[in-house]
Formats: C-alpha cells, structure tokens, sequence
C-alpha cells in the first residue's frame, strides 16, 4: 500500500481528495492543526491516518517511511476579508515553501499544490497554462508566485512538481454558503434568489472529478516532459454564462423560484469570465470529465434533501 500526505484534509477540495485516495487503495497521512475546530470533518477510513500537528512539524511526525506523493490544500485567507491582504497571503505562501521542502526532505516522488484560476486575472482570451498571468487578487499573485519559486526549487530536489490551477468546484459536501448550495437550498424551498447580472462566461467541475484529475496527475507524472512546469488547468469544457447554470438548477429542482439577476453588483474577480482551456489534460492524459453537471447537481439535491429531513 502506498503511503500519500494531503494537508487541508479538513476542507472541503482536501477532503474529497482524502476519499479518492482511499478508494484507490492508498494510506493518507492527513495532517490537521490540533487546535482545528473542523477535525470532525476529516473523513473516517481505515486507510486514513490523522497526524495532528503544525505544517512546520511534517518533517519531525512524518519521517521514517516512504511516501509517493504529497498534495498541500492548506492555505489560509481565503475568506472574502483576508482575499486581498498581502501579509496574510504572504504568510501562507511561506508556511507552503516549508511544506515543499518537508517534502523533499521526507522522499516524496511528487508534490501536488492547489493552485487557482485567480492567477490568471483577467484574461480575455481562453486561460491557457503558459499564459501571461496578471492576478487581480493578492491570492492570486501569492499562488503564482509560490508556483514559480516551487518550481525552480522542485528541479534542484529531484521533486516532480503539478502545479494544478482549478477552477470553481462544487460538490455535496460543499461550503452552505458557495453558489451551488445556496441555489440548490433556495430553489428546493421555491425561494426568490437575488443575483448578479451572471452574464461572466463560467465553468463548475464536480469535486470527484477533481479528485480524480489529480490522483492522475500524480500517477501518469511520467508522461509530463522533463522540463515541464507542470502547470495544469483543473476544470470542464463546459463554458457557458453563468445565468445558463443557475437555471439549469432550477430546471432540475422544478423550482418556481424567481430569479432576480441583477440584485446586486459581483465582486470584480467574481465578474471576470472563465475560460479554460482544457486541450494540454486531454492531450498529455487522455483526461475527460465524467460527471456531467445535471448529475452532479443532482447529488447535491440529494445531499441537501437529506441534510433538511
């Protein structure tokens, strides 16, 4: 059995990566921070070991065996207040430079990083992976810029380096107060939903499919040529306005619920369109998306039904 890290086991991207893992047979050692007030969230398995100690400690509680992989989720100030604050997002771009090197220090093949399709700001044209990158956040700019000092750290260590740039993921166990969950509730109640105008071009990936890119990542790293950057869009080629989504849930909840677009103005990231370009996943991995999102819209329903019973 092979042993993997993930850190941010708790939140919602870590999580469903813990349970990918297992399901394929992998040991997750899921570092949590003692003092966390969500280590009830972290996903109960056999295969899962909770280590519960700083990200500074990885190297002292997690020597002495092997390991093919780590994949860090662990990033603070990703609220809407701490988004945009240098000092916060500095912090952790530091605390994620001392994971790189835990890593390299504890053998890992592989070191899979979270990154995000803020790095991108405002593109016009489709997002590609060697795109001139212009953030518009301070989270934004602190993953782009770790993404560079990993890399030139990476190739000195002997690390394969997957710089995943996800997109909007959405799943059933998803934030209460993300878009998805909060349409799903509203519209199961027939509730009025006040929105932006949703006329910004956007694309939802089912976190499993996530998951499941980038257990792919780490398995297939072989196939990344050796100079590579390791950059990687995490999203679908399902692009459309976003109003298009929001109805489509309402179509598959038969909701009667008014959709007031236009209530109120989006934050001006939330405004950017989103435009991934999936073609260097498909060439290099064969990669497709296979929950399309009628379904997995469908499994949030069931999810949020079940929740309110």
């Amino acid at each position: 059995m092979e042993n993997v890290i993930v850190t941010g086991g708790t939140g919602f991207l870590g999580r469903n990566m813990i349970r990918r893992l297992c399901a394929e047979g992998y040991r997750v050692y899921a570092a949590v921070r003692p003092e966390s007030k969500n280590i009830a969230l972290l996903p109960k398995h056999e295969n899962v070991v909770p280590v519960f100690c700083a990200l500074s400690e990885l190297r002292r509680e997690l020597g002495g065996r092997p390991y093919d992989a780590l994949y860090h989720f662990a990033w603070g100030g990703v609220n809407r207040e701490q988004i945009d604050d240098p000092a916060v997002q500095r912090q952790s771009m530091e605390s994620s430079l001392n994971v790189l090197e835990a890593a390299a220090e504890l053998g890992c093949g592989c070191f899979v990083f979270a990154g995000s399709r803020s790095e991108y700001g405002a593109l016009r044209e489709p997002f590609r992976e060697n795109a001139a990158c212009s953030p518009q956040v301070a989270y934004g700019r602190a993953k782009l810029e770790f993404g560079t000092r990993a890399r030139a750290f990476c190739r000195d260590a002997d690390l394969r380096y997957i710089h995943a740039r996800i997109f909007s993921v959405y799943g059933a166990d998803d934030h209460p107060w993300s878009l998805i969950r909060t349409a799903v509730g509203k519209l199961l109640k027939n509730e009025p939903m006040e929105l932006s105008p949703c006329t910004q071009l956007w694309s939802f990936m089912d976190v499993r499919d996530m998951a499941g890119l980038l257990l792919t990542f780490q398995r297939e790293r072989n196939r990344i040529p050796e100079h590579d950057g390791g950059v990687f869009n995490v999203a679908t080629r399902d692009i459309r306005p976003l109003r298009a989504f929001v109805e489509e849930i309402r179509r598959i909840t038969g909701s009667s619920s008014e959709l007031r677009f236009g209530a109120f103005r989006p934050a001006a990231e939330s405004a950017i369109s989103l435009l991934p370009d999936m073609t260097r996943v498909e060439t290099l991995f064969g990669w497709k998306q296979s929950i399309p999102f009628p379904d997995g819209i469908r499994d949030v329903i069931r999810a949020v039904t079940e929740n309110d019973a």
